[in-house]
């Protein structure tokens, strides 16, 4: 089992309560097909294991990777390899903050473009984003 993970945190103070990961899923996509990379599928697992994590960490106020290994056998219980990537932020207020965001940290980049990928999730709740991909 793969485990990369990353986190980050915005500069953008306000909370935002709409959950713009479905937004932020196509910037991801947009990014990836523009390197010849496949596009990322959502799947109703990984969005939902997504938004349990981002209701985790706003109702801790705080962010991290706690249960990264129950996500991923979840994940490969609903058919993907288990093979999995996770990013988390937070403050960030609307998807291209939070994708931009992603994409200059060379961490949270490695994991948006690793090419095995297949399928994925992004929840926002309260401010806190995951994105939970797998192969």
């Amino acid at each position: 089992m793969a485990v990369l993970v990353s986190s980050c945190v915005g500069t953008a103070q306000p909370v935002v309560a709409a959950d713009f990961g479905p937004e932020t899923l196509g910037l991801v996509n947009s990014y990836r097909g523009n390197r010849g990379l496949p596009l990322l599928s959502s799947h109703p697992t990984l969005k939902a294991l997504a938004r349990q994590h981002s209701q985790y960490q706003a109702a801790r106020h705080h962010i991290g990777h706690d249960g990264y290994r129950e996500r991923s056998a979840k994940a490969k219980a609903a058919g993907t390899s288990g093979i999995c990537v996770e990013n988390v932020g937070a403050g960030y207020r609307d998807a291209r903050q939070l994708f931009s965001g992603w994409r200059s940290s060379r961490r949270h980049n490695r994991n948006l473009l690793r090419p095995g990928l297949r399928y994925a999730g992004i929840s926002v709740v309260g401010g806190y984003a995951t994105f939970f991909a797998c192969e």
